[in-house]
């Protein structure tokens, strides 16, 4: 695309942007994580496609929704979106415990989705960078470094499965991926919603079915989730979930910071969401679009944690990198000098778009920065109750924190103590994220100014906090349990920021990961099970990360540990069969 090119794009108020045509209920949650969420998330895939439903298919087919964040979003991007459609190859196969084999646990279909983490190495990123935007570049050009973590994602998460292709154009300063095709719901939903607009000397009937990718038809609808950071050169900024779909990509709710605030009251299609907003009549807006928004824009948004993460690596490289190429052999103090030029502006790695809210009459343009889906909801859940009507979900919580293995945190209101449990979950509930002096507290006025933007994550009434980590360590059963899985049924509060209203009742299943020694002595290989038991593929045991592994990162796993991760998981799906079935009224 040389220019900008003008368009007709549709416009969603408010809730109107839900999945089309989707009367039932079922929705499955992948939480973050980085390399670990997806293996998991690969082998809940796995194992809901080996349970059969009522209908003569699998559990996995009558799964209507799926949202994720950061890692999750990995796998469901490419779940989605994927033209392969034999899941056995996409995803792999669920092996029992007694015919997994030490020689065997480390094979993966050769169109499996678990190849990704080995993808995600170090040196792979280099070269992506080195090849496509120039160390040198992303040295001497801040405007270049936001996008650095899209272009990582789009060569080595999504093209491998033709879900990416590019090129870069200008050069220097200017230097852009332009991806090649947008994403869409279908051909039949492109050609009636954005195709057919005409007028305003909108480029719309030009476009082919070549110029998207489309969600395949059979996979759940995916809500992609990602945040607008109102500051992104802040830390603690506060933040406005954003939810991206086939459909469209956009946020519902209003922030506030410094007597400044920012109000949205829906989506754009997603091909227009980014593109430069000109005018509107109704619900269509006439928008200028410079290059293509793509799925390496709205995956990399959702896992931008990363882009920070790996900007400090990147940010080292191309110091050593330029200064190698200026200054003599050996001196390293003018290297550390040139790698704290950059490191100084890491915020520059924040992926940036421009952005305009949908609801103002005229709305302004402006640069903004997108943060992790899980900066601020770390679950899945708050954009599955946003994007879905479903009332019976599996939230799969896959990162890497363990539940307690004692019950000696208070709960403010609540009669009794709890185990310690991740983050992610208290903030679901309007609790801080940690304990306060051995009490878990709710936020209020006295909540620190750098913890205050997560109270927009609370989804469920706070009532019900104490009563569900009471009722998940009693689940865990000393690790004799599949992980620790509970079903409750929670009361959806609302929610401004996300433009939550009257959600009503919801039954989660909630899948929280943990180790469950069952599984290991399911294991007839001993050699492969004193492995696993002792942290060589997979350290399920303190469920920390792997040896001499980079657990701020959570990336670069081989096929044998991505394999071990995935096969509990789907062992665990298939333990709680039951409990599924009886949740959909399969």
């Amino acid at each position: 695309m040389s220019g900008q090119v003008k368009y007709k794009a549709r416009i969603y108020g408010q809730n109107t942007w839900n999945a089309p045509n989707k009367k039932t209920k079922t929705g499955l949650c992948l939480s973050g994580g980085g390399s670990r969420a997806l293996s998991a998330g690969l082998g809940q895939l796995i194992g809901l496609n080996s349970l059969s439903n009522n209908n003569g298919g699998t559990v996995l087919d009558s799964i209507d929704y799926i949202s994720s964040v950061s890692g999750g979003t990995w796998l469901t991007s490419i779940f989605s979106f994927s033209t392969n459609r034999n899941l056995e190859d996409l995803l792999g196969v669920y092996t029992p415990p007694n015919t997994l084999t030490e020689s065997s646990i480390g094979d993966l279909p050769t169109g499996s989705i678990g190849h990704v983490p080995g993808n995600l190495s170090y040196s792979g990123m280099l070269d992506a960078l080195h090849d496509n935007i120039g160390l040198e570049n992303i040295y001497n050009y801040p405007e270049v470094r936001k996008w650095a973590w899209p272009v990582i994602v789009g060569e080595l998460i999504l093209k491998p499965y033709g879900l990416y292709n590019g090129t870069m154009e200008g050069n220097g300063k200017n230097i852009t991926p332009m991806p090649a095709r947008f994403f869409s719901l279908d051909q039949t939903y492109m050609e009636k919603n954005i195709k057919a607009l005409t007028g305003d000397g909108a480029a719309n009937g030009a476009l082919t079915h070549d110029d998207f990718y489309f969600h395949q038809s059979g996979r759940p609808f995916p809500i992609m989730n990602t945040n607008i950071k109102f500051n992104y050169q802040q830390d603690d900024s506060a933040l406005l979930p954003v939810q991206g779909t086939p459909v469209a990509v956009g946020a519902t709710g209003k922030i506030s910071e410094s007597g400044v605030s920012l109000a949205a009251d829906g989506g754009v299609e997603s091909f227009a969401f980014t593109s430069d907003w000109q005018s509107q009549t109704g619900s269509d807006a006439v928008v200028g679009i410079n290059r293509r928004y793509s799925l390496i824009d709205l995956v990399a948004c959702s896992s931008a944690f990363f882009a920070n993460a790996v900007g400090k690596k990147i940010a080292t490289s191309a110091a050593a990198f330029t200064a190698g190429a200026k200054i003599t052999a050996g001196s390293k103090d003018s290297i550390k000098e040139t790698e704290e030029t950059v490191l100084k502006d890491l915020a520059s790695f924040v992926p940036q778009y421009n952005y305009w809210p949908v609801g103002p009459s005229a709305p302004q343009n402006r640069n903004t920065g997108f943060s992790d889906g899980g900066s601020l909801d770390n679950t899945g859940l708050l954009g599955m109750l946003a994007r879905s009507g479903a009332t019976q979900i599996i939230a799969c919580y896959n990162a890497e924190i363990p539940l307690g293995s004692s019950e000696d945190i208070a709960v403010s209101g609540y009669d009794r103590k709890v185990a310690v449990i991740s983050t992610d979950i208290p903030v679901l509930f309007g609790y801080q994220p940690k304990p306060v002096n051995g009490t878990y507290v709710l936020f209020s006025d006295k909540t620190p100014a750098g913890l205050k933007f997560l109270e927009a994550a609370q989804v469920f009434e706070s009532s019900a906090f104490g009563p569900l980590v009471s009722q998940l360590f009693a689940a865990s059963n000393g690790q004799q349990s599949p992980a620790v899985a509970l079903t409750c049924s929670l009361k959806v509060c609302d929610n401004p920021y996300a433009g939550i209203c009257r959600r009503g009742i919801v039954d989660v299943l909630w899948v929280y990961n943990n180790y469950a020694d069952a599984w290991v002595k399911e294991i007839n290989d001993w050699v492969l099970a004193d492995n696993i038991r002792y942290g060589r593929y997979d350290p399920l045991s303190d469920f920390y990360n792997f040896p001499n592994y980079d657990t701020a990162l959570q990336i670069d796993l081989n096929a044998t540990q991505v394999n071990t991760l995935a096969q509990y998981q789907a062992w665990v799906i298939n333990q709680l069969s039951q409990q599924i079935t009886k949740l959909f009224g399969l």
